[in-house]
This record gives C-alpha cells, structure tokens and sequence, in this order.
C-alpha cells in the first residue's frame, strides 16, 4: 500500500495546517502545523549587468521595497502575512 499525502486544511483562502492520514479534524488530533520551509520564501539576485553592480546598498533596498510593496498589492497579497526584503 502507497504512502498517503498529507491534504491541506484551509480556511477562507489561506492554507492553516495540514492533516496526514490518522488525522481528525473533528478533534484536532494529529493535526500538523505547517512545515518551517514552507511559510517563507527566500532567494538569491544576481547581476551582470556593470551599472547595477555598482548600485550602492540603499539603490538596492529602494529596489527590494518596491519589491515588497508589489507582492502586498498584488493578486496574492492576501495570502502574505508580512513580506520583508533585505540587502545583505
């Protein structure tokens, strides 16, 4: 017999937690949360261009919170609880 999938519980539009296969969502037992790498959303940008390169941090941190503003306003900004960008 196959591994069964967990399935998702959802409330109005948001996925709140999941249930494997002993789950009762009658009781709430065995109702997982949802796992850690899945409730952030994380990335790398790279450029070749040469005058981006040399943009200084605040140019790139202008750019990320503009970034930030067009998730929240968005076809899925419902779906963010907070969106956060950061230059390293």
């Amino acid at each position: 017999m196959g591994m069964m999938m967990p399935k998702c519980i959802i409330f109005g539009n948001t996925v709140t937690a999941i249930c494997n296969m002993p789950c009762m969502l009658n009781n709430g037992m065995h109702v997982l949360s949802i796992p850690k790498e899945h409730l952030s959303v994380s990335g790398t940008l790279t450029t070749t261009n040469i005058i981006m390169a040399n943009w200084s941090r605040d140019m790139w941190q202008g750019v990320v919170n503009r970034v930030v503003r067009a998730l929240v306003s968005g076809p899925f900004g419902s779906h963010f609880i907070s969106a956060v960008a950061t230059v390293s």
